[in-house]
C-alpha cells in the first residue's frame, strides 16, 4: 500500500500491551493480552497487507483476536471488518452505529458531496489515495454487533466506550485506563491529508453529520485526563498536561 510503510517504523508501543498503528492515511490499534488482542478500528480495504503485517510484527496472529471495536462505520475504519467477521471473530461498534456499519444508513461525505472544492490539491490527493484504498468497496458488515461493557471487560485492554457522537450518530470514542490512553476515532484527530495543520483538531463540517454535536464531543475528549491520544488520523500524540485547545476547527480552505 505504500512504499515508505513498515511496521518497525509504524507500530508505537504507547505503553505496556497497547499498540498505535500509524496506516498511510487512517490507523489503528492493537490491545495485547499474551496471545489474545483485541483490534480497534481496521483501515481501508487496501491496508489488508499492512493490518497482518502489524499484527504479525506483534508476535500475534489474525485468528487469534479476541474482538474487533469499530468507532464508527466510514469506510476508511471498517474496511477489513467483514473479512475478519468471516474468520469467525465478533466485530461490535456502538448500538446507535450499527445501521451505519450495516450499510442499512451512509452518513459519510462522498466526492460528489464537495463540488469544485474537490479540485484543491489537498482534497483531490485525499479523495485520489481513498478511491485506490478501496473506499468505494463494499464494506458493510452484516454481522456486527452491540458492544456492552460486559463485552469489553472481558477483552484484551478493557476498554471503556466514550460516545462521541456527531461525526456519526454512534460514534465511539475508547479509553484505555490502565496505559491513561484514548483511542478517538474521527472524533478528535492529530492530523489528516486535507488539513494543514498537525496537533488536535476536527475534522471540517462537511465531513461530520451533525458538526455542531462533533464539536461538543472533541470537548469531552479534551477534557479527559490522558497522557496518550490515539486518533484515527494524524500521528500519535503524548499529552503529558492533557489535551490542550485544538488546533483547528476544520475551517481552513477550501472549507472556510
Amino acid at each position: 500500500m505504500s512504499k515508505n510503510w513498515s511496521p518497525g517504523n509504524n507500530v508505537k508501543e504507547v505503553a505496556e500491551d497497547v499498540f498505535f498503528v500509524e496506516g498511510p492515511a487512517v490507523n489503528w490499534t492493537i490491545l495485547r493480552r499474551s496471545k489474545k488482542f483485541t483490534l480497534v478500528d481496521t483501515g481501508y480495504p487496501g491496508n489488508w497487507p499492512l493490518l497482518q503485517s502489524s499484527i504479525e510484527y506483534l508476535g500475534l496472529a489474525m485468528e487469534n483476536a479476541t474482538a474487533v471495536l469499530l468507532t464508527h462505520g466510514h469506510s476508511d475504519h471498517i474496511g477489513n471488518a467483514a473479512r475478519l467477521s468471516a474468520m469467525g471473530i465478533p466485530v461490535f461498534a456502538d448500538a446507535a452505529e450499527l445501521p451505519n456499519v450495516r450499510r442499512e444508513i451512509l452518513e459519510q461525505v462522498g466526492v460528489k458531496d464537495f463540488g469544485l472544492r474537490i479540485l484543491h490539491p489537498r482534497l483531490g490527493a485525499w479523495a485520489f489515495h481513498a478511491v485506490r484504498a478501496g473506499g468505494l468497496s463494499d464494506v458493510a458488515v452484516p454481522g456486527v454487533e452491540a458492544i456492552t461493557q460486559e463485552v469489553l471487560d472481558g477483552l484484551p485492554g478493557r476498554p471503556q466506550l466514550i460516545s462521541c457522537t456527531g461525526h456519526t450518530s454512534g460514534h465511539a470514542a475508547f479509553l484505555v485506563p490502565s496505559a491513561m490512553a484514548v483511542i478517538t476515532g474521527d472524533a478528535l484527530i492529530t492530523g489528516h491529508a486535507v488539513s494543514p495543520a498537525c496537533g488536535p483538531q476536527l475534522l471540517p463540517a462537511v465531513f461530520h453529520h451533525k458538526p455542531a454535536e462533533a464539536k461538543t464531543s472533541a470537548e469531552t475528549l479534551r477534557k479527559l485526563d490522558v497522557r496518550h491520544v490515539l486518533p484515527g488520523h494524524g500521528p500519535l500524540m503524548e499529552t503529558p498536561d492533557g489535551i490542550t485547545d485544538l488546533v483547528s476547527d476544520g475551517s481552513y480552505p477550501p472549507f472556510g
